[in-house]
């Protein structure tokens, strides 16, 4: 344990040494921070105000769809780019150095995994602060004690599955360049798989049951269940429910699959069922590559 725990904190130093890694594993966030500020706000609110009149509530409600796709997404190209280090010293031979200490490969693949953990953790806890004082920042308020609970709960199962399925990825590539084509990727179709680039409403059936099916996009369904509860009641107080539940499909806050709306209890199960076969899958995969 005190040999992993040691591996570990090597592992975060490196991270934290390389800007270059921290700046891209954000790069993905930054440029939906970019279209957000350009077209997505108001492309929401002018749909919005074709319903209900437009209140203060309503960029605190549209902040809060956004905020909520930026933390899954944190989630994921934060521990992916934790997977860096192991790649970097996979083509290094630095663990082959780590070979000639009494560890086994499964330790040295486990201090990786736990880095990523951590990193993952550390950096969606600092968004998940920096993302509610720009909302109060905007004229909305802070989230309750129950609510804040419920988002740190989420944002960890988030990092937990993020971990496992970057893991697998990983386990597929040797290469620092390999790593980075993939890093892009990664980063590229994660917005549209989140339902955060585009609303999940302007874009083809085909393209929208992808989403609905992909697991990661169940965190950010439920963390925006989380933050836009309250907003969403008085933002449209008095309008019928079938327009209101016509936007929660359109932009992503519930999921209408072939007809079935699905419950928070169906997202959180496909996320642990998810995390648990990629992990096995992992572990098989991490078997046969160095066996």
């Amino acid at each position: 344990m005190e040999a992993l725990l040691t591996i570990v904190q090597r592992n975060s130093k490196v991270f934290r040494r390389d800007k270059t890694q921290v700046f891209f594993s954000l790069l993905s966030v930054l440029i939906v921070i970019v279209l957000y500020a350009v077209f997505l706000q108001k492309m929401q609110i002018d749909a919005i105000e074709q319903i209900t009149e437009a209140t203060p509530e309503l960029i605190t409600l549209v902040n809060e769809w956004l905020v909520a796709g930026l933390l899954s997404m944190i989630a994921v190209t934060t521990t992916l780019g934790a997977y860096g280090i192991a790649v970097k010293d996979q083509e290094s031979k630095t663990q082959a150095d780590f070979l000639t200490a009494p560890l086994s490969r499964a330790t040295i693949q486990m201090s990786y995994v736990v880095n990523a953990l951590i990193i993952g953790s550390i950096f969606t806890f600092i968004a998940l602060i920096g993302c509610e004082i720009f909302i109060v920042a905007t004229g909305g308020e802070l989230l309750s004690f129950q609510s804040f609970v419920q988002v740190i709960s989420i944002l960890f199962l988030a990092v937990l599955l993020a971990s496992v399925f970057n893991l697998f990825l990983s386990l597929f590539v040797s290469t620092q360049s390999a790593f980075s084509t993939l890093g892009t990727i990664v980063g590229t179709v994660l917005g549209f798989l989140c339902g955060v680039y585009v609303p999940l409403g302007a874009l083809p059936n085909f393209a929208q049951n992808l989403i609905m099916y992909f697991p990661i996009s169940h965190t950010t369904l439920l963390l925006r269940n989380a933050f836009m509860e309250g907003s969403i009641a008085q933002v449209f107080d008095g309008v019928p429910t079938t327009y209101v539940e016509d936007y929660k499909i359109n932009y992503g806050i519930i999921y209408d699959l072939h007809g079935n709306i699905l419950s928070t209890s169906t997202s959180f199960f496909i996320i642990v069922s998810t995390t648990i076969i990629l992990a096995a899958a992992s572990i098989m995969l991490f078997k046969r590559k160095y066996k």
